[in-house]
């Protein structure tokens, strides 16, 4: 059995400049997002755009290698990286089987590791996404904890505005990437492949995984407009208290005249 590695290794790779360098070091092609690195036969690496490499039948200090040149051109690089790992074999049988993270194929060209390297690559960048959103909620569950023991958040304005502001980032952050999990345009070019696409991102729960990101998303959208309610309401009470203490001021200073 053979072993295929994905990693995402930063939120994207400046493309132009990492491609440009390695096609000095060593073969490598360029198709529209992709890299693909051919150092051996039916060994590959494919590089895409958005910050993950993957690695068919690497050995540990090639992997190790590549990275260390990979992170050179990394913008944004994650720490610990988000992994996944399948095995994969050459059948006999017609199509794709894929069973206890062991991918049956009947075909192991590289055109056929590339369009199974999509739906790994996807799951692997998901899965980051997925990491940084369950790290928001974390960070920001006590927001909504505190508003429904005290009825009020104990942050400054700055604070509030703050935590605001880092949990839009975050949710932007994604959305403007969530075009990712989109059936490649790779796929409408060699329609062909698909079903080995199609086979594994299914195995990978792509699909549904990603309605679970985008309802998290939502709950993500709601935390944010109550921070603003919250934050509102906070700048509404010190205006009322202004008022209130000018209106004090006023009576004060009538009565001394």
């Amino acid at each position: 059995m053979n072993n295929i590695r994905a990693l995402c290794i930063a939120e994207r790779f400046q493309f132009d400049a990492l491609y440009e360098f390695l096609s000095r070091q060593m073969h490598a092609s360029l198709m529209r997002n992709v890299i693909v690195l051919s150092p051996a036969e039916e060994v590959y690496a494919v590089l895409f755009d958005y910050g993950v490499c993957v690695l068919f039948q690497y050995e540990y200090e090639a992997e190790k290698r590549l990275i260390d040149q990979l992170l050179k051109f990394a913008i944004n690089p994650l720490d610990p990286f988000v992994e996944e790992e399948l095995t994969y074999q050459h059948g006999t049988d017609e199509g794709i089987r894929i069973r206890n993270d062991l991918i049956v194929v009947d075909d192991v060209s590289e055109l056929t590791c590339l369009s199974l390297s999509h739906a790994l690559a996807q799951s692997t960048k998901l899965a980051s996404f997925e990491a940084s959103i369950e790290d928001t909620i974390t960070k920001t569950k006590y927001i909504p904890e505190t508003l429904a023991q005290k009825g009020a958040i104990s942050l400054s304005r700055t604070q509030l505005a703050r935590e605001r502001g880092r949990v839009y980032l975050e949710k932007s952050h994604i959305i403007l990437q969530f075009n990712l999990l989109d059936t490649p345009e790779f796929i409408w070019e060699y329609p062909e492949l698909e079903h080995y696409y199609l086979a594994l991102s299914r195995y990978l729960e792509i699909t549904p995984r990603a309605t679970v990101l985008k309802n998290r998303l939502e709950v993500i959208q709601e935390l944010l407009e109550m921070m603003a309610d919250e934050q509102k309401h906070s700048h509404s009470s010190m205006l009322e208290w202004i008022i209130i203490i000018l209106i004090a001021i006023e009576i004060l200073l009538f009565f001394v005249k």
